[in-house]
């Protein structure tokens, strides 16, 4: 268990931290530790630190900090993400949703052509379905938003490059 003089340490390690740049007073998550940066400069509204395993999250300046805290907590701790999804109620509404989380661009991208109702029914009966590499940072609440209206289930995991 990481206490919070060795998280000040892990994080006071970090690249984000440059000259004119120091860290504030930490708050404690329930599973992190998190340093708001010291700065006039904007990009990084702080570091969190992992109680568990160390691990350093750079948070954004796209939200406030205290979505990005709050988020933490409930999982989304990463900077890349594999979405697994592990089960498909509705392949219409799936497809909407991809569409409206930005993902379905992502996933033609990589077929190098449309997607078509036809590939989410085969995806549907393949699962669990592999979306690798994923920024979620700006789509977290769509995907909250996903999961209560139950159109696909699915998990986080941290995409770890290979």
């Amino acid at each position: 268990m990481v206490d919070h003089n060795e998280a000040r340490a892990l994080a006071g390690k970090s690249t984000t931290l440059r000259e004119g740049i120091s860290l504030g007073d930490a708050v404690e998550l329930r599973e992190g530790w998190f340093f708001p940066l010291i700065t006039q400069l904007a990009g990084c509204n702080g570091i969190i630190v992992n109680k568990g395993s160390g691990k350093l999250l750079h948070l954004g300046s796209a939200f406030p900090v205290a979505r990005d805290l709050e988020l933490y907590d409930r999982g989304y701790q990463f900077e890349t993400y594999d979405l697994v999804i592990t089960r498909i109620a509705d392949s219409r509404e799936t497809l909407d949703a991809l569409r409206r989380l930005g993902l379905l661009a992502v996933i033609e991208a990589r077929l190098g052509r449309k997607m078509k109702m036809s590939d989410l029914d085969d995806k549907r009966r393949n699962l669990p379905w592999v979306l690798p590499a994923l920024s979620l940072y700006a789509s977290i609440e769509a995907l909250e938003q996903v999961r209560e209206d139950g159109w696909f289930t699915f998990e986080l995991r941290e995409h770890v490059a290979q």
